[in-house]
């Protein structure tokens, strides 16, 4: 039977080639089509990215115009407020000149037998309404500081509510990489999201940037030391092949981290109690200047 079933068995053969050729042609082809997709998508992903930092470049060229613009702006209130001073003076002093000229005018017309209660009529009335003109200035700029400090203290919160977020993305940044192994990516350091702004920044927030800039350098120096010992440690096990000198690196690696962790701890908490100091002295600050505003400035 099998000798007599050769010519079928060979038709069944050729069948089977010819389905097995034809879907390696139709995978090959599909693969050609996935290649020809992914380098789109490489190219795509190429131009967002080169768009990307166009406006990234275009962004920080903003950012640094509207400080200018901001600036420029700042000088320009103050020198129209300065205007203003200059211009209510001159104002009022002329308006007093004007009314002291018409009281003269009325009393040398009407003489001595005029009676002294309506000798300086227009100067009275002038009087009266600059007393209400600086009373009404007054009470606008004294509603304009009241904003300008609640707009302070709301910008001091938001200060120490970015301050804690901080402290609250370092402290899961140190969990991540504690519960994770080494190349675990833990995101940006905490002076990446730092506050930049001259008129945010107290002297302790500087020393806390200035903390986080050095925290940030350690940790790459400790990236890269982790790398060299990775190397090594593969290096070593490929050319003794045992464990001793496994164990040995283990050694080093747990001594690495040790030494990473203490300092980690020590700078956490000089951080802490700069962040105690600080609060403290922001508070004696707004104490004092509520007392500067309700008191002193009488």
């Amino acid at each position: 039977q099998l000798l007599g079933n050769q010519d079928h068995i060979k038709v069944e053969l050729e069948k089977l080639k010819k389905t097995y050729d034809s879907q390696q042609q139709k995978l090959e082809e599909r693969v050609i089509a996935m290649g020809k997709e992914l380098q789109e998508a490489k190219g795509a992903v190429g131009d967002t990215q080169h768009k990307l930092a166009q406006q990234s470049a275009v962004l920080l060229t903003s950012q640094s115009q509207l400080q200018e613009v901001e600036a420029e702006n700042s000088r320009l209130q103050l020198r129209l407020k300065e205007l203003n001073e200059e211009y209510r003076s001159r104002l009022a002093q002329y308006i007093k000149d004007v009314a002291d000229y018409m009281d003269s005018k009325s009393s040398n017309a009407t003489g001595p037998s005029k009676a002294p209660a309506d000798h300086a009529h227009m100067k009275r009335f002038v009087d009266s309404m600059l007393k209400d003109i600086r009373a009404s200035y007054k009470s606008r700029e004294e509603q304009l500081a009241g904003a300008a400090r609640g707009y302070k203290k709301r910008m001091k919160n938001l200060v120490k509510k970015h301050e804690n977020l901080l402290i609250a993305y370092g402290l899961q940044r140190e969990q991540i990489r504690s519960l994770g192994s080494s190349n675990m990516d833990c995101g940006p350091a905490e002076l990446h999201f730092s506050i930049t702004d001259p008129e945010l920044l107290t002297n302790t927030t500087r020393e806390l940037n200035r903390l986080r800039e050095e925290k940030a350098k350690l940790e790459m120096q400790l990236h890269e030391l982790q790398k060299v010992v990775a190397g090594l440690l593969a290096f070593c096990g490929g050319e003794t092949g045992g464990q001793p000198g496994e164990e040995g690196w283990a050694e080093v690696r747990k001594h690495l981290r040790e030494f990473a962790r203490t300092t980690q701890e020590d700078l956490e908490q000089e951080r802490s109690q700069l962040l105690t100091r600080a609060v403290v002295a922001e508070e004696q600050v707004s104490e004092l200047q509520e007392y500067i505003d309700k008191h002193l400035a009488r």
